[in-house]
C-alpha cells in the first residue's frame, strides 16, 4: 500500500465523494438520499476491514518485537504511535456521527439491520436512544449509526458543525485534528515520495471554489448539507484515517527482518471457517505455509492466561499441558455445554535470544444431538391457538435462529432454548421459514408448511348433571340451580381456549303436553325452568340446536353442538 498511487479501493471511495457532494448541492429526491445512505454503510463496512486488517499488522508487530525487542522495538512503538492517534480521531469523528443523528432524529439506532429490526423489518423501539455520547458505555460508542430517517434535513449539521457567525465551531476543531494527524504521519513517511504524494491527496483540506469564490473547508462541507450527506462525508473522513494508517504501518513493517526464528521445515496448512458448510454456501478456509523446528518440540499450554507486560505471559488457574508429537500439539477435549466455546492458552519456544511465548486464541461451536420426528400426516395448527412449536437448525445455536410465519404471528417463548409459539389467524394453510444469522447475513434456512384447522368443538352440559352408564341424569331442582347450559372441551391440550353457548333449544313435558323453547345465549327462560320443575321423574328432557362460539379469540365461527339428553331422576 506504500508503492505510490492511491489504491483502486480508495480512488472507488474518492470518487464517491465527489459525486456525493456534487449531487447534494442538488434539490435531489428521497430515493438518491436513501442511496447515500447505503453508501454510508459501504464506506463503514470498508472502514471496519481496514481496521480488521490493520490489527493483523499490529500483531506482527508484537511478534516481530518478542523475536528481537532491540531491532523490532522501535517500529512497533512507532507503529503503535500511530494507531493511538489514529484512534483517537476515529472516536472524534463517531462522536460527530452520533451527535448528527441524534440531532436529526431525536434518537439514534447503533448496530447492523438484524440487531435494530424486526421479523418484519420494522425498528425495535427498544433499540433507540437519547443519551449523550458521554452517558453511552465504550461498546456502544463503537457501534455503527443502524439508520438515519430525516436524511433531507439541512439544519442539524450546520447548527452542530460549523456557523460562520460562531467564533468556535467543532467542525474547524475537526479540520485541526485532521491536519496534526496528517503532519504526524508525513513526519513518519519522510523520504517515501510515493507514499507523501498519497497521504496528500487522501488527507486533502484545502478550502475549496464555489462559484467563482473561495468557501472555507468546513462550510463546504458542513454548512446546510443534508444530514445524510454530512454523515457519509463523516464516514468517508474515518475511512481515510484507516487507509492512512494502514499505509504508514505497512511501510514500517517492510523495514522489520522478522525472521529470527530458525525453521529446518515446513508444511501446507488449511484452516477452515467453519466445518459446517449449508448447500448453496460457500467452503471457505485460509491455506498457507507453516514453519517448524524438528529439532525442538514447543510447550503449549491451554487455559486461561494474563499478560505481564513487554511481550511476557503467564498461565494462570487451572491449566493443560498439550501432548507435541513432531512439533504439533494434539489437543482433545470433551464436549459438556452448548453453544460457541472459546479456547485458547500459550506457545512456549526456545530461540537464541531466550524462550519466547505466544498467545493463541479460537474458539469452537458445540450442538446437540438432536433427532427429528416429525408426523407429517399430523402437520397441523389451531386456528387462534397458542401452538408450542421447537425449532432449530443443525449447526447454530437457538440464539442465532429466528422465525417467521406467513398467517398470523410467530413469538419466541424462550429463544435460548428454541422454544416458540405460533398463532394463525386464518383457517387454511401457514408456512413457517426459518432463519440464521450466515456471515453476517439473515438467510433463509428452510420452511414447513401447516395446515390450519379450527379449534374442535365443545361438548354441551348442565352443571351438576351426571352420567350413569352412558346416561346422562340429573335431579330437576339442581338443573334449575345450574340455571343454564355450559360448552366444555375435553381432552384439549391448548390452554384458554373457551367456548360460550349462543342459542339452543329446550324440549320436554309441561302440564301433560310436549312444549320447547329457544334461548338467546346459556341461561334458562323461566319458561324453560317451568318446563324443567313440571317434568316428572324417569322422563328426559333434550336440548338441541345448539350452538356456540369461542369467546378467547376473533375470526372464529359459530359452532353447532350435538344435542343432550337429560334424564330427570
Amino acid at each position: 500500500m506504500a508503492g505510490g498511487n492511491v489504491s483502486p479501493r480508495q480512488k472507488m471511495i474518492n470518487m464517491m465523494y465527489l459525486v456525493l457532494t456534487a449531487l447534494l448541492a442538488l434539490n435531489v429526491s428521497k430515493e438518491v438520499l436513501n442511496s447515500f445512505f447505503e453508501v454510508n454503510k459501504g464506506i463503514t463496512r470498508t472502514t471496519t476491514n481496514f481496521n480488521a486488517k490493520n490489527g493483523d499488522t499490529y500483531a506482527a508487530f508484537d511478534a516481530a518485537a518478542e523475536l528481537n525487542p532491540v531491532k523490532a522495538g522501535p517500529f512497533r512503538e512507532q507503529a503503535y504511535s500511530v494507531k493511538e492517534k489514529a484512534d483517537e480521531l476515529i472516536v472524534f469523528l463517531q462522536e460527530m456521527k452520533y451527535n448528527l443523528v441524534l440531532k436529526a432524529d431525536k434518537r439514534v439506532y447503533l448496530g447492523t439491520e438484524s440487531e435494530i429490526l424486526d421479523a418484519d423489518g420494522d425498528l425495535i423501539d427498544e433499540k433507540a436512544l437519547e443519551l449523550a455520547w458521554d452517558a453511552l458505555t465504550d461498546n456502544q460508542k463503537a457501534m455503527s449509526i443502524g439508520t438515519l430517517s430525516n436524511k433531507d434535513d439541512r439544519h442539524a449539521s450546520g447548527d452542530l458543525f460549523y456557523s460562520a457567525k460562531r467564533k468556535n465551531n467543532i467542525a474547524t476543531d475537526l479540520k485541526k485534528e485532521m491536519l496534526a494527524y496528517k503532519e504526524f504521519i508525513l513526519s513518519i513517511a519522510s523520504g517515501d515520495e510515493s507514499l507523501i504524494v498519497s497521504i496528500n491527496e487522501t488527507c486533502n483540506l484545502d478550502d475549496k471554489k464555489q462559484k467563482g469564490k473561495l468557501v472555507k473547508w468546513e462550510e463546504y462541507n458542513f454548512y446546510d448539507m443534508p444530514s445524510v450527506g454530512a454523515l457519509t462525508l463523516l464516514s468517508k473522513m474515518q475511512s481515510d484515517v484507516r487507509n492512512t494508517e494502514a499505509d504508514i504501518i505497512n511501510m514500517l513493517r517492510e523495514n522489520i527482518d522478522a525472521g529470527s526464528l530458525k525453521f529446518t521445515s515446513a508444511e501446507g496448512i488449511q484452516i477452515p471457517n467453519s466445518n459446517f458448510v449449508l448447500k448453496g454456501d460457500s467452503f471457505r478456509a485460509q491455506i498457507f505455509i507453516a514453519a517448524k523446528d524438528t529439532t525442538q518440540d514447543p510447550m503449549i499450554y491451554v487455559g486461561e492466561y494474563d499478560s505481564l507486560g513487554g511481550g511476557k505471559y503467564e498461565m494462570i488457574g487451572d491449566y493443560e499441558t498439550v501432548k507435541v508429537v513432531n512439533g504439533k500439539g494434539m489437543f482433545a477435549k470433551r464436549a459438556t455445554s452448548e453453544g460457541n466455546q472459546k479456547w485458547g492458552g500459550l506457545i512456549s519456544m526456545k530461540t537464541s535470544s531466550g524462550t519466547k511465548t505466544y498467545p493463541f486464541r479460537g474458539q469452537y461451536l458445540v450442538a446437540a444431538k438432536t433427532a427429528v420426528v416429525s408426523p407429517t400426516n399430523m402437520n397441523i395448527l389451531y386456528l387462534e391457538v397458542d401452538n408450542p412449536l421447537k425449532i432449530s437448525v443443525p449447526g447454530y445455536t437457538a440464539g442465532e435462529i429466528s422465525a417467521v410465519i406467513n398467517n398470523g404471528k410467530v413469538s419466541a417463548v424462550k429463544k435460548s432454548l428454541g422454544e416458540y409459539s405460533a398463532r394463525p389467524s386464518k383457517k387454511g394453510k401457514a408456512m413457517v421459514s426459518l432463519f440464521a444469522e450466515v456471515d453476517r447475513k439473515r438467510t433463509k434456512m428452510g420452511q414447513m408448511e401447516f395446515r390450519v384447522k379450527e379449534v374442535p368443538p365443545p361438548k354441551a352440559k348442565v352443571q351438576f348433571a351426571l352420567d350413569v352408564n352412558g346416561t346422562t341424569v340429573i335431579d330437576k331442582m339442581k338443573m334449575v340451580n345450574a340455571g343454564g347450559l355450559g360448552a366444555e372441551l375435553k381432552d384439549f391440550d391448548f390452554k384458554g381456549v373457551r367456548y360460550v353457548i349462543t342459542s339452543y333449544r329446550l324440549s320436554g313435558v309441561y302440564k301433560g303436553e310436549q312444549m320447547k323453547e329457544d334461548a338467546k345465549g346459556p341461561k334458562f327462560t323461566s319458561k324453560m325452568i317451568n318446563i324443567i320443575k313440571n317434568t316428572k321423574a324417569g322422563n328426559a328432557i333434550t336440548i338441541s340446536n345448539i350452538k356456540a362460539k369461542r369467546v378467547d379469540a376473533k375470526n372464529t365461527a359459530v359452532r353447532p353442538l350435538d344435542p343432550l339428553v337429560i334424564e330427570i331422576k
